[in-house]
Parts: C-alpha cells; sequence; structure tokens
C-alpha cells in the first residue's frame, strides 16, 4: 500500500485535476486598468528599486524565473526594446523571487550585457499581490500606476508586442493604432509552427495551475498554427479527459492513431480513455502496447496497477506500481539480491 501510495503522489500530474479558468494574458488579482501594487525592492547591485520613484513614468515589470530559458530571453528582449526607444519615461525593472540563484542571474547579465535593474522579491509578497500565472510575465504600468498590459511567456513577436504596449501606454498610439499594430504577424518573426509551439507551451503551464479552459484556449490557436500536430491532439485529449469528455478524447486519440497506429503516447491515452469509460480488457491492451520503449511509461503503469488492482491480482498491481515509480524517480531495474548472498 505504502508503495501504490507513493506512486500516486509522484504521479499527481498524470492524473491531472481541475480549478477554475482565466484569461492566459491576465494576473490573477489585478485587471487592466487598476492600480498596480506599490514596491520596493531591494537589488542584485545592493541598491533599492521603488515604483514611487518612478511615478508619472511608464514602468515595464518583466518577472523571471532563473533558469529558464523563456526568461532568459524575456530578459534579453525586453532589455533592448527599451534601450532601443530610448525614452527618458519609460523604466525598465526584472524582477524575480529565486534570490538563491544569484549567481546565475549575475552570469545571465554578465554574458549577455543587461545592466537593467534586477530586483528581489525574496518573499512573493508583490508577486503574490500580482497573482502571477506564469514565468516569464512582463507587465505594462501606465504613468497613473494602473496596469496597461501583460504579456505572457515569451513569444517570437514578444519584441514587437512590447513595443507596441509601451507605446501605446505612452498615449503615442490610440487603441485603434494598438489593435492594428498586434493584429500584424510578420511572417518573418515567426514560423506557424513556433507560434504553435508558444501556445502549447503556454496552455502546458496554464493546465499545470489548473485553468483548464484558458489551457484549452491555447491549444485551440496552436492547432490553428499547426493543425496537424499529433502532440497538441494528445494535449488536447488529455484535457477532455480531465474535464470528463471521454468522447471527444476518445475522438481525438483515435485520429492521431488514424495517422500513426504506433503513436505510444497515443496508445496510452487511449488506454487510460478505455480505462475511464469501464473497458478494463481493452484498456489492458492498449496499455500494454504503450509500454513497448516508451521512455515516460510511468502513466501506463499506474493505470495497468489499477487495472489489476480492480481485478482482484494485487501481486500484478503492485508489480505495475513499482515500475511507475522506478521510472518516475528515474531508477535503474535492479534485480534482487538472492538471500544468504
Amino acid at each position: 500500500m505504502f508503495v501504490k501510495n507513493l506512486v500516486v503522489l509522484c504521479l499527481a500530474a498524470a492524473a491531472m485535476a481541475i480549478s477554475p479558468a482565466a484569461r492566459a494574458d491576465d494576473l490573477r488579482n489585478i485587471k487592466r486598468g487598476e492600480p498596480v501594487p506599490a514596491f520596493k525592492l531591494p537589488t542584485i547591485d545592493a541598491t533599492v528599486v521603488d515604483s514611487e520613484a518612478m511615478k508619472g513614468s511608464v514602468v515595464v515589470v518583466v518577472c523571471l524565473s532563473a533558469n529558464q530559458r523563456r526568461s532568459e530571453l524575456a530578459a534579453m528582449e525586453s532589455a533592448q526594446v527599451v534601450h532601443d526607444m530610448a525614452d527618458p519615461k519609460v523604466h525598465l525593472v526584472h524582477a524575480t523571487a529565486d534570490v538563491v540563484q544569484k549567481a546565475d542571474f549575475e552570469k545571465l547579465r554578465t554574458d549577455r550585457a543587461i545592466t537593467v535593474p534586477l530586483a528581489f522579491d525574496g518573499d512573493r509578497a508583490w508577486f503574490a499581490k500580482l497573482g502571477l500565472i506564469v514565468f516569464p510575465t512582463t507587465i505594462v504600468i501606465n504613468p497613473e500606476g494602473r496596469l496597461a498590459s501583460v504579456i505572457s511567456l515569451h513569444g517570437a513577436d514578444y519584441k514587437r508586442t512590447l513595443d507596441a504596449y509601451i507605446r501605446h501606454a505612452l498615449g503615442q498610439w490610440t487603441d485603434e493604432q494598438l489593435k492594428q499594430a498586434l493584429e500584424v504577424r510578420a511572417s518573418d518573426e515567426a514560423s506557424p509552427r513556433s507560434q504553435a509551439s508558444a501556445h502549447r507551451a503556454l496552455a502546458r503551464s496554464l493546465r499545470d495551475k489548473g485553468r483548464l479552459d484558458a489551457a484549452k484556449s491555447e491549444l485551440n490557436k496552436a492547432r490553428e498554427f499547426d493543425p496537424e500536430n499529433r502532440e497538441i491532439m494528445l494535449d488536447y485529449a488529455e484535457l477532455d479527459i480531465v474535464t470528463g469528455d471521454l468522447d471527444g478524447a476518445g475522438t481525438l486519440v483515435d485520429l492521431v492513431l488514424t495517422m500513426q497506429p504506433d503513436h505510444r503516447r497515443a496508445k496510452q491515452v487511449k488506454g487510460i480513455v478505455l480505462f475511464r469509460q469501464g473497458k478494463l480488457d481493452e484498456a489492458l491492451r492498449a496499455l500494454e502496447a504503450a509500454l513497448d520503449l516508451n521512455p515516460s511509461p510511468e502513466q501506463a503503469h499506474f493505470y495497468l496497477g489499477q487495472i489489476y488492482e480492480a481485478r482482484g491480482d494485487p501481486a500484478k498491481a503492485m508489480e505495475h506500481y513499482r515500475d511507475g515509480l522506478r521510472h518516475a524517480l528515474h531508477e535503474p531495474a535492479v534485480a534482487p539480491t538472492p538471500p544468504g548472498k
């Protein structure tokens, strides 16, 4: 029982949970047009960045996570946008709660010649007031101290979008001009596949936080850019499973298997759908087929354990729970030592 419970904990992400939804490019606690909480934070250079001192200007805050490629790109490109704009009424601040990763930030800033103030929100108090959903998140604060715009994650059009939001916050562009600028999708900035990848990444982050409707919305956008992408279809099928739409999930999985009959992840998701539908014999066959050369078979082992437990075979169930735990922990298979050796 202990091993089974431990496996369940290790595979909690695979089991999935449901929570309320929200828009992707939003904050949980602050809506556009509302005042942004003041901040006074220490910086990596032993100074202090104070929002009060920047009143009357447009303030851009890029909230970063350590050792994350998208955060590194957002840091570099936001610095470039504000530098090229060269407007004294625009202030840029990078902020992070990852104080223990100070050395990594120092290296990044040195390697990339970034001189933007990096503020530390060590207790995450200011981040909590904002209600951040994903990292990186870029917020643009207008001269009145109100939230003007939010950019979640980092995409191929990050620089162009940030430039447009800043100009709008400065009053240089009207609402209509901003809308037109954001509708422009320059082909040299982003291929359809890269756009799909960005939306898929955001969907994963939203799903991890339980914001399932928003995650589905991002996957719908991803499918518009790359409609034949099988991984996106399976991401959507897994969300359907969480929300109880087993027929919808089954339709998507069958479509993938029609396109690629040997797709291991599709077989695994198919097995989960069948298990949830109570079709244990079919689920068993699908999940066992999914184990073949599967680099991440934790979910398949978990559901196979469930099936054998339901069939009254605890020994076989425990075997699969142990195998699932071993793969989840990335431990090699080790043969037991015979007694007396």
